[in-house]
């Protein structure tokens, strides 16, 4: 457990910071634009650890699969429940929604395909 500590803190203050950052009208603007520097650098570290993974055996290998195929599938799922309430509610969609779900869809074919010529 103590060598994930680094992942976890990183994942934990984006979270916290991504909180901070939802409704920012309550924060003054120096504030705002320092929460979003450092969400933006922490997002950097955590897009680094997953880069940085690398396969051992097949356990290693296989909880990898699980955690990506999870996080797609949470991450697609919570974009296409967007989409579908803004047409309900709003009978419009914001672009990025759109934009962001077919970026998640497009980076798993990608991946796929990228594994698949390299492995």
């Amino acid at each position: 457990m103590n060598h994930f500590i680094s992942e976890i803190t990183v994942a934990v203050l984006l979270i916290i910071l991504s909180c901070l950052l939802w409704n920012p009208y309550w924060m003054p603007m120096g504030f705002m634009l320092l929460t979003l520097v450092c969400f933006i650098l922490l997002f950097g570290g955590f897009a680094v650890f997953v880069w940085r993974e690398k396969g051992g055996d097949e356990r290693d290998r296989l909880i990898r699969q699980v955690a990506s195929r999870s996080a797609h599938l949470a991450s697609a799922l919570i974009l296409a429940i967007g989409i579908a309430y803004e047409i309900l509610t709003v009978h419009s969609v914001d672009k990025w929604l759109i934009i962001a779900f077919v970026v998640s869809i497009l980076a798993k074919v990608g991946g796929y395909i990228y594994a698949k010529m390299k492995y």
